[in-house]
């Protein structure tokens, strides 16, 4: 089996329907609400630094996860981890750190620290295991201070 991890274009969003529909049985409407941002232009991933990726298994999407400058915050230097999902079935593999490692990497280009909120279960350890440190405020639970790459 083939793991890809490729950035999500506006041509290949509809390889993240299924993962919706997943997500929302469960009772996360993130992956659709990310979907449904990107179509109306409010979220489309497209600022300095900023993506959406999605990790493939043999060209099938099982996961998305993203980096946007933190809205919740007036910095730039200040990313946000957003929509990180899984396919159930493919969870506890090692597919989700493979994809935040990579955002990860690729915020040091932009980005000093790094801040998200979950409120799922186990998620937290998930990020702590990262580096991800528990913070409190208005919407975080986690943070991850990164070193700029010096060009």
């Amino acid at each position: 089996m083939k793991v890809e991890i490729k950035q999500i274009t506006d041509s290949s969003f509809g390889l993240l329907k299924n993962l919706a529909i997943e997500a929302y049985s469960e009772g996360y409407s993130f992956v659709r609400r990310a979907i449904d941002d990107w179509k109306s232009g409010i979220n489309d991933f497209s600022k300095e630094g900023e993506i959406l990726l999605g990790i493939f298994l043999s060209n099938s999407c099982i996961g998305i996860g993203g980096l946007n400058i933190d809205p919740y915050i007036e910095d730039p230097g200040i990313g946000r981890i957003r929509h990180v999902y899984i396919s159930q079935k493919h969870r506890r593999k090692g597919f989700a750190t493979v994809l935040l490692r990579r955002i990860i990497n690729m915020a040091v280009e932009n980005f000093e620290m790094l801040r998200l909120y979950t409120d799922i279960p186990n998620a937290g350890s998930f990020y702590e295991s990262l580096g991800f440190i528990q913070s409190s405020g208005i919407k975080v639970t986690h943070i991850l201070k990164i070193l700029k790459n010096k060009r």
